[in-house]
C-alpha cells in the first residue's frame, strides 16, 4: 500500500521507512524540508513530500492516495514554534484533520508511556492531546504508546553513552535524581515492526502500550551503557534534580541539542513501564533485549 510518514526523515521515521519499503510498501517521507535522513531507504518506490504539522500547511496534499499515515512527529526540547503544544498536540490535530480531508483509511499515531493530562508533565500532557485529537477526529485509527526507544540515531541513551565517555575515569559521574524510575527500552527495529502489524491488521480504534522485555532503573540503563562503552569505571554521584534543573535549562536555551532538558528531568519522577512481555502479547513476537542490542552505542557518532 502507499503509506505516509509524517517525520520521516527523523530517528524512527528513517528506520520505519526502511521496514516499509522492504516490504513492498509505497513510502512518502513527509517532512517540512527535503533533508533525507541517514539509513533512510531511496530508490523507487520512495518519495518525499514537504508539509509542516505546525500550520497543517502540505498535509492534505502529501496524504492524498495514501491508503494509511503514520504520524511520528515529536519533539521533546522546545524551540520557538517547536513547542510540545504546538507540534505535539496541535499538530497531531492537523495530521488527523488532513488524513481525514484526504480519505485515508488508516492513521497509525506514535504515542508515549505514561501520556496523560497532569499539566505537571508538559511533554506528556502534550502527547496526551495528540492522542486525543486523533480519536476524536474520526479518523480510524491506533495508537501505540511507546517506553524509551534505542538504536542507532537516538536521542536519549546516545547522549547519556556521550557523558560517560566525558567522563574521566575514577571520576564522579552525575546521576540526576535516586537513580530508581523504571524505563522499558524498546529497540527502533522493534517499534517499526510492530507499526508495520498495525497496518497491515488496519485501525483498531484503540492504544496499544509496547515497551522491551526488561524493566531497567535509570541507574541500570547508566550501569549497562557503562559497561557497554569504556573500559575504566566511573564513580556514580546522585544528583538533586533540583540542583541540576538550572543548568538543563540553561543548556536548554542556549545549546541546538542540550544533553538534558526541565522535560527529561520531570519524566525522571515517574515510572515509563508496561507488562514486559506487551509486544508478545500485542504482536507475537519478542521485542529484543537493551543490554544485547547496544552495542551501537560504542561509535562516536552512532
Amino acid at each position: 500500500m502507499r503509506i505516509a510518514i509524517t517525520g520521516g526523515s527523523g530517528f524512527v521515521g528513517s528506520h520505519l521507512a526502511a521496514h516499509l519499503a522492504a516490504q513492498g510498501h509505497e513510502v512518502v517521507l513527509v517532512s517540512r524540508g527535503r533533508r533525507r535522513a541517514r539509513g533512510a531507504p531511496s530508490g523507487a518506490g520512495v518519495v518525499t513530500a514537504i508539509a509542516d504539522v505546525v500550520t497543517g500547511t502540505g498535509l492534505v496534499e502529501a496524504f492524498t492516495g495514501c491508503a494509511a499515515v503514520v504520524n511520528l512527529v515529536a519533539v521533546i526540547v522546545e524551540r520557538r514554534r517547536q513547542s510540545f503544544e504546538t507540534v505535539n498536540h496541535r499538530g497531531s490535530a492537523h495530521v488527523a484533520q488532513a488524513a481525514v480531508a484526504a480519505g485515508v483509511g488508516h492513521l497509525v499515531q506514535l504515542s508515549a508511556l505514561g501520556a496523560d493530562p497532569d499539566p505537571r508533565f508538559a511533554y506528556l500532557a502534550s502527547k496526551w492531546g495528540g492522542e486525543q485529537a486523533v480519536a476524536m477526529s474520526g479518523v480510524p485509527h491506533t495508537i501505540l504508546r511507546s517506553s524509551l526507544v534505542f538504536g542507532p540515531g537516538d536521542g536519549f541513551f546516545v547522549k547519556l553513552a556521550k557523558l560517560i565517555r566525558r567522563t574521566p575515569p575514577y571520576c564522579p559521574l552525575p546521576i540526576a535524581g535516586t537513580g530508581r524510575t523504571v524505563f522499558q527500552p524498546i529497540a527502533v527495529d522493534d517499534v517499526a515492526r510492530c507499526i508495520g502489524i498495525c497496518l497491515e491488521r488496519g485501525p483498531e480504534d484503540r492504544t496499544i502500550a509496547i515497551g522491551g522485555p526488561d524493566h531497567l532503573s535509570y541507574e541500570e540503563i547508566i550501569d549497562i551503557i557503562q559497561r557497554t562503552v569504556v573500559s575504566l569505571p566511573r564513580i556514580k554521584v546522585h544528583v538533586p534534580v533540583f540542583a541540576i534543573r538550572p543548568v538543563a535549562a540553561l543548556m536548554t536555551a542556549v545549546m541546538r541539542d542540550p544533553l538534558v532538558t526541565p522535560a527529561q528531568l520531570d519524566l525522571l519522577s515517574r515510572n515509563n513501564i508496561t507488562q514486559p512481555g506487551a509486544v508478545r502479547v500485542a504482536f507475537g513476537f519478542d521485542a529484543e533485549r537493551f543490554a544485547d542490542h547496544c552495542a551501537y552505542l560504542r561509535r562516536r557518532r552512532p
